[in-house]
């Protein structure tokens, strides 16, 4: 008789539950909108007891993601590429490289030059000239030039120039009366005592001019120095903007993964939370009947306190984390839209990545081995100029140019095209340092390039581990991920079976609670494995140079890209 009562009691709790359960679902059919992340969790290892009874998701206006915006991680990416800090500044850098790269090759163009000078020595009125003196002597010298340095090392010049050259000379009063004496001529006077005569005279020449280095700054290394490295400085500062796109893209995924995480905790924690709220609604129904003690509802209650307070860290931990990627996208912040919900998909891929290959790969493309490969191009650059300088100085000049004289500028360059005179110079000049500066400078660029050497085979093993350990990661989550299916399999009918065993008498809400803790903490552990596989990936992807083409990511200007 007593079992007879006991079992009419169990088959009455379950009527009861079964009618509440069929009434929660028609409230939830006849809600307008579902629960935001209803779709997305569909197959992320959803809580499942029974059909009839599915926790219910809880109404998200007490919650953060009342204004929860959903985005994807492209519209993250695409929205950082354009207002990113760290890349604007890069940008802004290699802007500055570009212009030094084009300011340095000034000084191996044509340089067309020009100058007019004007000049007048003369004698004061008061001052008495000697016969055929000096009294005044006006010249004028224009010049005009074209010339440029040399690739050699030397310097070449073309120049046209005009001297012309008027001269006062005082001449006697009687010396035209002395002339024609001589001449047995009437002795007239012509002019007046001391009459000015006019001398004038023009001097036009064209020439060249060629000044080499012999030893110390022969060759291109040493004139091409400035020019060679503003172009490595530009190359470095473009592999620069890259790498700061690359850790920008690469921050932002993990940050974004991470959101996604959170944002699945607060989904997993809030699931976990209505289902210890109907294992309540559960327990009250068995005290109305008298099958269970008032010390069961304690245990119940105590839980769903418990994760009621960590369903409200998840939600704080899922605003923060949405504040940080807003601020590294450089997204604006709304009052209302503060919280982020991820809309990719949260699985793992099929992505399959071989150590040996992946460290090959990286060694040829990671942006942070190019750019020491280029430093050490400049330092190459600074060796080669060190070394050049330890030399002697010996620079050997030769000019020539032809030379026309005449009464007038047109007669002088006419005597020009006759090529009535022409002047040849050549010369040596030699000079050496007794210092040993120049060499204490070549040692000290030696060192320079040697410690580039050192960093890179000390980053070289850096990335070699860093790969290894992000290939073992993505390996160890997907593995994760599979013992977690298992796992959630388990712990759903472990938790289904002791909530059949509660309803029959034969367990109490202290063994529910662990299974469905048991179930929670897999299915936590699952999306952390998901979690730390796509950070994984999206390091080997960094360390492997090819994040950018992943993501279609351009950091440079259209048509620019090197």
């Amino acid at each position: 008789m007593k079992r007879h009562h006991r079992f009419l009691s169990v088959l009455m709790i379950g009527l009861l539950a079964s009618n509440q359960a069929l009434a929660d679902r028609h409230r939830a059919i006849n809600k307008k909108k579902p629960a935001p992340a209803a779709a997305d969790r569909r197959d992320l290892g959803k809580i499942e007891i029974e059909d009839d009874d599915q926790p219910h998701k809880k109404d998200d206006s007490d919650g953060p993601e009342l204004a929860a915006l959903p985005i994807k991680l492209d519209d993250v990416i695409e929205a950082a590429v354009q207002r990113a800090p760290d890349l604007m500044r890069a940008k802004t850098d290699r802007a500055a490289a570009a212009g030094d790269a084009g300011a340095a090759r000034r000084g191996q163009s044509w340089i067309l030059g020009g100058n007019v000078d004007y000049t007048r020595n003369a004698q004061a009125d008061h001052v008495d000239v000697a016969p055929f003196g000096q009294v005044a002597d006006d010249k004028i010298t224009a010049a005009l030039s074209l010339g440029r340095k040399l690739p050699t090392g030397g310097e070449i010049s073309f120049q046209l120039g005009l001297v012309r050259d008027l001269t006062e000379i005082n001449v006697p009063a009687n010396f035209q009366a002395i002339l024609d004496q001589q001449q047995g001529a009437a002795a007239t006077q012509v002019g007046t005592p001391g009459d000015i005569d006019h001398i004038e005279a023009s001097q036009a020449r064209i020439g060249a001019k060629l000044k080499q280095p012999l030893l110390r700054g022969l060759g291109s290394d040493v004139a091409l120095a400035e020019e060679k490295k503003a172009d490595l400085n530009l190359a470095v500062a473009t592999i620069k903007t890259q790498l700061a796109a690359e850790e920008m893209v690469k921050d932002l995924v993990t940050d974004y993964y991470e959101l996604q995480y959170a944002a699945y905790e607060v989904d997993t924690r809030a699931e976990s939370l209505a289902l210890a709220q109907k294992q309540e609604q559960l327990t009250r129904e068995e005290l109305r009947a008298g099958t269970a003690p008032t010390s069961q509802l304690n245990t119940v209650t105590y839980e769903i306190a418990t994760r009621e307070e960590a369903l409200l860290r998840a939600q704080t931990t899922l605003s923060q984390k949405s504040l940080d990627v807003r601020r590294k996208a450089g997204l604006e912040i709304d009052r209302r839209n503060i919280v982020l919900r991820p809309s990719e998909a949260f699985e793992i891929g099929n992505d399959d990545f071989d150590v040996e290959e992946t460290i090959k790969r990286s060694h040829h493309a990671n942006r942070r081995l190019v750019t020491l490969a280029l430093q050490k191009k400049a330092s190459e650059v600074d060796v080669a100029v060190a070394k050049n300088g330890m030399l002697p100085q010996l620079d050997a000049t030769l000019s020539g140019a032809i030379v026309g004289s005449g009464a007038d500028p047109g007669a002088a360059f006419n005597s020009i095209g006759n090529v009535d005179g022409f002047e040849v110079m050549a010369g040596l000049t030699f000079q050496i340092e007794l210092s040993d500066s120049a060499k204490r400078s070549y040692e000290a660029s030696l060192a320079r390039r040697h410690k580039i050497d050192i960093e890179r085979d000390d980053l070289e093993r850096q990335i070699d581990v860093e790969v290894a350990n992000a290939v073992q990661s993505v390996q160890v989550a997907r593995k994760r991920v599979a013992l977690a299916d298992r796992a959630i399999v388990v712990a759903n009918e472990n938790a289904l079976a002791e909530r059949l065993n509660f309803q029959a008498t034969h367990s109490n809400n202290f063994q529910v609670m662990q299974r469905q803790s048991q179930l929670l903490e897999s299915r936590l552990r699952r999306g952390r494995a998901v979690a730390d596989y796509r950070v994984a990936v999206a390091q080997l992807q960094f360390l492997s140079g090819t994040i950018l083409q992943q993501y279609g990511v351009s950091a440079l200007p259209h048509g620019d890209e090197r």
